[in-house]
Formats: C-alpha cells, sequence, structure tokens
C-alpha cells in the first residue's frame, strides 16, 4: 500500500497558498492549513482526499478573509 507523506503534502499546500495569497501573512496561512487539518483529518476515512480538502477549505477561508467570490470547485455530483 502506498503511503501517503502527508506532512510534506501539508507543508506545500501552505507554501504555495503563501505565494498565491501575499497579502496574508504566511503565519497566518500555516496556522489555518493546521486548523484545518485538524479538523478535517480525525474524520477523513480516505487519505487521498485529504490535501485538496484541506486546501479548498482554507481557499474558502481565505476568500471569507477577503469579501471575496468563494473559489470555483471541481467537485461533481
Amino acid at each position: 500500500m502506498l503511503t501517503i507523506p502527508i506532512d510534506h503534502v501539508v507543508a506545500n499546500i501552505a507554501a504555495d497558498l503563501c505565494v498565491r495569497y501575499p497579502q496574508v501573512a504566511c503565519e497566518r496561512i500555516e496556522a489555518m492549513v493546521a486548523t484545518a487539518r485538524a479538523e478535517i483529518e480525525p474524520t477523513n476515512h480516505h487519505p487521498e482526499f485529504l490535501a485538496p480538502l484541506i486546501e479548498h477549505a482554507v481557499r474558502i477561508e481565505l476568500h471569507d478573509l477577503a469579501g471575496a467570490p468563494l473559489p470555483p470547485t471541481s467537485a461533481t455530483c
């Protein structure tokens, strides 16, 4: 079974979001990512979806913070 190096992936999510949202302090984005991970990871039964769920949750929070429209989602039902 493939082991997903989630700590490395989460660090990259925070770094990418720091570049995309330079108006928000990286420390704040890192805290947002850590909070999202702490909320999502315990109940997530599909580790392959953990990283996109974390990133999407933080992007929604960043957009709320800026008063911008919600980011588009690629999820389909």
